[in-house]
């Protein structure tokens, strides 16, 4: 296990320490803002019930939240690139929901020269334990110039 150092020390099988939070209107406020979502659901109530969702693209605040009190040195030696992710969303989460994100590295490999690393995620209820969001995200840990050789 390579929890408590850097990101770029984490090794397949690491599962990190789950973070329970609760999902803020502010944090999806400015999470929407930062990236140009303008969907009504996402900033104010809608529906019969006047709930407002978090987009399911903020799974990657719950991917910072772990390497945050997973891996306290940060990056490592070199800084991570964000290379791809993939979210499914099976409920949608409302502000101001209680959840609970966990997760594990599935893979690390190495690819023309770049180290990746992928983490599988989970976000629950915290009261439940339902299923709400399940994100897989894929970082190059080191990049050099001229490590691409073809």
């Amino acid at each position: 296990m390579s929890l408590n150092g850097y990101v770029s020390d984490l090794e397949v099988g690491d599962v990190l320490e789950p973070v329970t939070y609760e999902m803020s209107s502010f944090v999806v406020r400015e999470y929407c803002h930062g990236v140009d979502e303008f969907a009504e659901e996402f900033h104010s109530p809608v529906g019969s019930g006047g709930t407002h969702y978090a987009p399911p693209t903020l799974a990657h605040i719950d991917k910072i939240r772990l390497i945050k009190k997973n891996c306290p040195g940060g990056p490592g030696p070199t800084a991570r690139i964000h290379y791809e992710f993939h979210v499914v969303q099976h409920r949608l989460v409302p502000v101001g929901a209680r959840l609970t994100a966990s997760g594990y590295v599935s893979n690390r490999y190495e690819k023309k020269g770049r180290v990746y690393l992928e983490m599988k995620i989970e976000v629950r209820a915290a009261s439940t334990d339902e299923l709400l969001t399940t994100y897989t995200d894929t970082a190059i840990l080191s990049y050099s110039p001229g490590s691409h050789a073809v």
